[in-house]
């Protein structure tokens, strides 16, 4: 990153994290995907949809993430606009897509990451349209 005055800017190392966990989600890279989360993860999935809830511990969120490409077959993606990060905090902007049974799904969202000791601790998923969500995961 090039600040106004042309120097180059340090990424935040929480950052650099949830790139790293998004880059490897688009790759499919579940092995990256796991070294990045506490192994008391809490993924926090609202709305009233068969996915929406809240999971806990890295089998759960991983049984979670393995669900939502089940149900998308194989189409969710996640296109990661940007990425703000403090020293407890990150927030990624994102666009989720999908398609399911004749359905589209193109929708922005947010996540918050709790960030502890360098993993993932806890995400608040947030929909630009959770109308939108709960039809089509339902």
């Amino acid at each position: 990153m090039v600040s106004l005055t042309g120097e180059v800017m340090a990424v935040h190392p929480n950052e650099a994290l949830l790139r790293k966990g998004y880059e490897a989600f688009a790759k499919a890279d579940l092995d990256t995907i796991q070294g990045l989360f506490a192994d008391d993860v809490v993924w926090h999935i609202p709305g009233k949809s068969p996915i929406a809830g809240t999971y806990k511990g890295r089998d759960e969120v991983l049984g979670f993430l393995g669900e939502v490409i089940s149900r998308s077959e194989g189409t969710f993606s996640l296109d990661l606009h940007d990425v703000l990060a403090s020293d407890d905090h990150a927030v990624a902007l994102t666009r989720s897509s999908a398609q399911r049974q004749g359905r589209t799904l193109d929708v922005p969202g947010t996540a918050t990451y709790h960030v502890r000791d360098g993993k993932v601790a806890e995400a608040w998923i947030f929909s630009g349209d959770q109308s939108a969500e709960d039809e089509f995961w339902s």
